[in-house]
């Protein structure tokens, strides 16, 4: 028996609970992952909340959150090639990773898995798929190049602070970053420009114009205002925070795209890249991190950590940082 976090309806992080589950077994086609990190993300409480149910439904009760996560395989299933026990991989796509151990399917055909490259940590494979495959998604999408200036909104979160680092990547020659004062030093250190939030936004970006090409991360009225003022062009610009408003005012919506994750792993190589991990829980305190993750203003990416509540003997996150 294992642990897996769950819910039997739609509602807020108070209705997840833990559970002892049956350990599963790798079926043809599919190996089972021992998770040692799971990645929090924005997507898990508005699939909780069911505010995305027609998109992405979930089988109640018993429903499972988690689109990523980095673990070990343990098991491989027959027919299956790509997969060794033993390898680290990186999981990715469907929810189902709020678990210590999952079957998952391991053709290519399915995208759920990818082997994490031997540099990065399980915590930092653990949350990239949704930041750094979000951050190349779009900005592929607004076409930058080499020698173009960047604005980006909401810099300091996870797919803010993969977007910038991304950018300089592909040979940007300036990436302007919005953040709340607090987080400019997150900003600066993943090599962009920091600008405060705040009354007079505008006029202080004007100061750093022109821009090639935007990418809001925050959403709302002043980002997609900003960004039409500033960057000529709706195909340069675009906003991961869906909002008829934005759209139609030229900024549009990109949804994530798991197939870019291997593009992305590409575009990194052995080049610096870091997201930083803003708290740790354990996976039986899922709700508390995606309480933590609803309120906004994480300034990074939230970890769950498998075997942490063993680890620490106590609930308190902060044991883990």
């Amino acid at each position: 028996m294992s642990t897996a976090v769950l819910f039997d309806r739609y509602g807020d992080p108070g209705v997840l609970y833990p559970a002892q589950v049956s350990d599963p077994v790798a079926g043809p086609g599919q190996v089972v992952v021992q998770h040692t990190a799971i990645g929090v993300n924005p997507i898990d409480w508005k699939i909780l909340s069911g505010e995305v149910r027609e998109h992405v439904p979930m089988d109640l009760p018993g429903g499972c959150l988690g689109v990523e996560a980095a673990g070990v395989v343990v098991e491989v299933g027959a027919g299956v090639h790509r997969f060794r026990a033993g390898d680290r991989v990186i999981r990715h796509g469907r929810p189902g990773a709020f678990r210590e151990y999952e079957a998952v399917a391991a053709s290519q055909e399915a995208d759920e898995l990818t082997l994490c490259p031997d540099r990065f940590s399980d915590e930092q494979a653990a949350v990239l798929p949704v930041a750094a495959g979000t951050a190349y998604s779009a900005l592929r999408r607004v076409g930058l190049q080499p020698g173009e200036r960047l604005l980006v909104h909401g810099a300091s979160g996870g797919v803010g602070l993969a977007v910038v680092q991304l950018a300089l990547l592909l040979g940007a020659s300036e990436v302007v970053g919005t953040a709340s004062p607090a987080r400019h030093g997150l900003v600066r250190a993943a090599g962009a420009t920091p600008v405060a939030y705040g009354q007079g936004l505008s006029q202080r970006l004007a100061e750093h114009a022109p821009f090639h090409a935007s990418v809001d991360c925050a959403g709302g009225p002043e980002p997609t205002e900003t960004a039409v003022r500033l960057v000529a062009g709706a195909t340069r610009r675009v906003t991961i925070v869906p909002d008829p408003a934005a759209h139609a005012r030229g900024v549009p919506f990109l949804e994530h795209l798991p197939l870019e994750l291997g593009s992305t792993l590409d575009l990194i190589g052995t080049a610096p890249f870091e997201l930083p991990v803003a708290a740790r829980y354990p996976l039986t305190q899922a709700g508390e991190a995606l309480a933590h993750s609803l309120h906004g203003g994480v300034g990074g990416k939230l970890v769950l950590v498998p075997g942490g509540e063993r680890m620490t003997g106590q609930g308190d996150p902060s044991i883990l940082l």
